[in-house]
């Protein structure tokens, strides 16, 4: 997941975005905005398996005797009402998920696996923390990454519409 984002950032330099044609400059933004998509589906996977692991540790310090029956009933209560993050959020875009998705899922399934996740009742307390400290960590990689590219998006963004406002682009430009 790094590399590729570090790649496609890489490829970004401030300098060169001005000197883009407005052709050019889209297509950037719209793979930009194909990986943010992977990102956010990757992060909305985490925080499910993270919501998942919080509630029956929960569940645990308030000394409750739930059965895994009573936690999958509670589960789309609780899935629903967890929000992270404080950003507007953006409109989803129809796009097929990047490949990293998949390395972002094989990390997900090493740190819970699904076996375990469906019999949560049976970890230790030691381990049921030790899960919810990596996917905490990991959620907040995942959130970094991107953030950091949100500010790539918009960046190139107001790059668009400063072409579009100062008539350097022309909307003759979007039929290419």
């Amino acid at each position: 997941m790094t590399d590729l984002l570090d790649h496609l950032l890489d490829d970004i330099d401030p300098g060169v975005v001005s000197q883009l044609d407005i052709v050019e400059l889209r297509d950037v933004r719209d793979r930009c905005q194909e990986v943010e998509a992977g990102l956010s589906f990757g992060r909305r996977l985490v925080q499910g398996r993270l919501d998942i692991v919080m509630l029956e540790s929960e569940r645990r310090e308030r000394g409750a005797d739930a059965s895994s029956e009573e936690l999958m009933a509670r589960l789309p209560e609780v899935l629903a009402q967890r929000t992270r993050g404080g950003g507007t959020p953006r409109p989803t875009r129809e796009t097929e998920l990047p490949e990293f998705c998949d390395d972002i899922s094989a990390a997900v399934e090493r740190i819970v696996p699904a076996s375990e996740l469906s019999d949560l009742e049976r970890i230790a307390d030691e381990r049921l923390h030790a899960i919810v400290a990596e996917l905490e960590q990991f959620e907040r990689r995942v959130s970094a990454k991107r953030q950091e590219l949100h500010r790539v998006i918009d960046d190139l963004q107001e790059e668009i519409v400063g072409r579009y406002r100062s008539g350097a682009a022309t909307v003759d430009d979007l039929l290419k």
